[in-house]
């Protein structure tokens, strides 16, 4: 596969700044996305040339999760943010090729090395640990999705004053 077209995020960031000194960019909460069987984190951009820019460039990445190579486990939303980044700037730029090299490379990586996952299932201690929130409902289906409710259940916990 032919690289040399590939212009990586920080010459891309780079470039939109030279170009447009008052840009301003917003980041949005990334979300949870379940399609199928799958999981991803989705991160959402958004870029003001000016400061009174009618009409801001949007962009969205999304990142497998869990990753599946010892390169994108456990950095799944900054390896989202930096995709998204780069491909806003690739947006607003028309760079030939809109993944960056690091993207290309990290496919690649992950065709590689990527073993089937298996589904992920609460145990028995972490249905107890929600049994003992005070949960009822039904247990999450993936590990982000369960430790989201438990900081939030602990969260609420703590704002009514009890111990957990």
């Amino acid at each position: 596969m032919d690289l040399s077209n590939y212009v990586d995020v920080p010459t891309r960031f780079a470039a939109l700044l030279e170009k447009w000194p008052e840009l301003r960019i917003k980041e949005h909460r990334p979300e949870i996305v379940t399609i199928g069987d799958k999981t991803f984190i989705s991160v959402t951009m958004q870029a003001w040339r000016t400061p009174d820019d009618p009409l801001p460039c949007q962009a969205t990445c999304f990142e497998p999760y869990p990753g599946k190579t010892s390169f994108t486990r456990d950095s799944e939303q900054m390896n989202a943010s930096t995709s998204c980044l780069g491909r806003l700037a690739g947006l607003m730029m028309s760079f030939p090729k809109m993944a960056s090299l690091e993207e290309v490379i990290n496919r690649q990586k992950e065709e590689q090395t990527a073993k089937p996952a298996k589904p992920w299932e609460a145990s028995e201690g972490q249905r107890r640990l929600l049994r003992a929130l005070g949960y009822a409902g039904e247990v999450p289906s993936n590990r982000l999705a369960f430790e989201s409710l438990v900081t939030d259940l602990k969260s609420k916990k703590m704002q009514e004053g009890e111990a957990f």
